[in-house]
């Protein structure tokens, strides 16, 4: 009389386990949102629709340096990120660059300290 051999039970359910625990991982930090950086992408929002507006009136955008040209007709005040930090701007005259340099002020960098700009895919409105 042959027995059959069942695979172990560790065997199936050990890779099986990891896979779903890897997905539920990804799904949840996808789902997870800074709010610092939704607030970056907010205010880039609001900064594009007034770099907008300048630029109706004005026909075209200044290259770069603070965003100071726009207050008080388009802004009430100098936007700063979420860590008291001028925002980034450049231009080439038409196509605006925002930036924020994320919470230690400096280029690149991770969680907090990330950097964030108009054409990283964030914004609603796309940069012309």
């Amino acid at each position: 009389m042959s027995q059959r051999r069942r695979p172990h039970f560790l065997l199936i359910f050990l890779p099986i386990s990891f896979v779903v625990i890897g997905v539920i991982v990804v799904l949840g930090i996808r789902g997870k949102h800074d709010p610092a950086a939704v607030q970056v992408h907010s205010d880039f929002n609001r900064i594009l629709a007034a770099l907008e507006s300048w630029r109706a009136a004005n026909g075209s955008l200044p290259e770069e340096g603070s965003l100071s040209f726009l207050v008080p007709k388009y802004l009430p005040a100098e936007p700063v990120d979420p860590w008291g930090l001028p925002y980034v701007y450049s231009s080439d005259g038409q196509r605006p660059f925002l930036q924020s340099l994320g919470q230690d002020g400096l280029r690149g960098g991770n969680g907090p300290n990330q950097d964030h700009t108009n054409h990283d895919g964030h914004s609603v409105l796309a940069p012309r």
